[in-house]
């Protein structure tokens, strides 16, 4: 344009940079216009909400707050939808102190919250379970005459079912319905889901029911719920029943609806039919993910399939699928618990040496895995070689610790190890004490046992029943003076 002797508008700008901004170039779109400013290009209102909307895609929400700034420092007044944008982004980054303070400053300056800004205020606050603030903003709505739509009560819905309180959820429902708002698909699958997850299968059906009658159709979210309903209270028969209802409707089932059925099938320890799902993904899609991989792993290793899990770690590398953390740490649990520890430590061994971080978790798995089989001394090695590698052994890593000394007959070192958690901030729990004490008394350290009994009771802690049989027991065998 500027070869041809045209010069550009403010207008030309701002579409050059909506076009940039829609292609995700934000750098790019940010540039052009300081360019457009240097200039001397007076930016309109609507140049500056591009920029702002920008900004707030990509979640730059230091920059879109200075953004609004500079704008009044320019002479423009940054008007609703300016606030909402930057309010939406606020929200979004769970940056609500601040989201809030910049809705009062909107209101303190003469400008009128739209629907869109209170609804995001809402789904932010909701989304942090401040359900007190919900309520706030709502009544303020309503007191301002602004009409609450599908959305906004669908949000409030969603907030109620996921702190469980269902009942407010249903009552809220009515209460739109008074104001002349229909539920729509969304609201009824809240509820669906929301009452599978609360183990009331039976009346999510109903829902689905009156969504039919009310002309709504299930969609495949409304389905996956029902699925899910079925698989926690172990009816994989039903769960079978509304996955193949769904193909039946044509509804397109993704790879997280088979693996619903999988994870189902492997918890009722129905591994055939989980295989049979799999090996039906593996030949017509959907591509099996890391998640049906991990599941089918775990199944098999809680069957005591070792083989077929390794195996099928096979095929999943060579899917071309990278193992989770998740995945890795299935597989060193299963190993160890089946007894396969020089597995275990070539595959934990591998894992240090691509660089994986590993976490506490990891190396109480092992730890755990070697005092099981008695070999403590490995056990300890590894134990202090956390420091080394940067980590703090949690109060259930000592807790194996002191189990496998004293099942090995070494009360003394079990004792020092408990004694010495206070220098890395960790106190014994009621596990460690009945560990301890019946390992005491197991090694007929009868006067040590009773001391630290007492001491356990002191500090507000129960004896279990073990620790109470093993108890009684000596009471009934030995001198009571002796005990005392």
């Amino acid at each position: 344009m500027l070869k041809l002797g045209v010069e550009p508008t403010v207008v030309t700008f701002s579409t050059l940079i909506n076009g940039l901004c829609k292609q995700s170039k934000f750098s790019l779109a940010v540039s052009l216009f300081d360019e457009m400013v240097e200039k001397g290009y007076q930016p309109n209102l609507i140049s500056y909400n591009i920029i702002l909307n920008g900004l707030s895609k990509i979640g730059d929400t230091g920059r879109a707050v200075r953004f609004l700034r500079l704008m009044e420092e320019r002479g423009f007044k940054p008007d609703v939808v300016a606030y909402g944008t930057v309010i939406d982004c606020l929200c979004k980054n769970g940056l609500l102190k601040e989201a809030l303070h910049l809705f009062s400053e909107l209101k303190v300056k003469g400008s009128r919250p739209n629907v869109i800004i209170y609804s995001c205020l809402i789904h932010g606050m909701s989304h942090l379970g401040q359900l007190m603030v919900v309520r706030r903003l709502l009544n303020e709505m309503m007191d301002n005459n602004i009409s609450l739509n599908v959305i906004t009560y669908n949000i409030l819905i969603d907030a109620y079912c996921k702190e469980g309180m269902t009942f407010e959820a249903i009552y809220t429902v009515r209460m739109m319905r008074k104001q002349g708002i229909e539920p729509d698909v969304v609201t009824y699958n809240i509820l669906v889901d929301a009452h599978c997850k609360d183990g009331m299968v039976s009346k999510a059906e109903d829902i689905v029911d009156m969504m039919r009658k009310q002309g709504i159709e299930p969609t495949v979210i409304t389905y996956t719920a029902m699925k899910e309903g079925h698989c926690l209270q172990n009816k994989m028969d039903k769960a079978r029943g509304v996955f193949q209802l769904m193909i039946k409707e044509g509804c397109a089932v993704d790879i997280h609806g088979y693996n619903v059925m999988i994870n189902g099938y492997c918890k009722a320890k129905r591994l055939d039919e989980a295989m049979e799902l799999f090996n039906e993904i593996s030949r017509i899609g959907p591509t099996p993910d890391n998640f049906t991989y991990t599941t089918l792993m775990q199944g098999m290793f809680q069957l005591g399939r070792v083989a077929a899990a390794c195996k099928l770690l096979g095929k999943m590398l060579a899917s071309g699928l990278v193992p989770s953390q998740v995945t890795f740490l299935i597989l060193l649990d299963g190993l160890c618990k089946s007894g396969k520890l020089k597995d275990a430590l070539k595959i934990f061994q591998a894992m240090r040496n691509s660089g994986l971080e590993l976490d506490i978790i990891f190396y109480n798995v092992l730890i755990n895995g070697l005092c099981k089989v008695g070999h403590i001394e490995d056990a300890k090695e590894l134990f202090h070689k956390l420091s080394i590698e940067g980590l703090k052994p949690t109060i259930y890593t000592y807790n194996i610790m002191i189990n496998g000394f004293c099942k090995e007959g070494l009360p003394d070192e079990a004792y020092q190890l408990c004694r010495s958690m206070r220098d890395n901030d960790c106190l014994p729990d009621s596990i460690s004490y009945n560990v301890m004490i019946q390992g005491f008394f197991r090694n007929c350290y009868t006067s040590k046992a009773t001391q630290l009994l007492a001491e356990m009771v002191d500090k507000g802690f129960s004896a279990d029943l073990c620790t109470s049989t093993l108890y009684v027991d000596l009471l009934l065998r030995s001198d009571k003076s002796i005990l005392i």
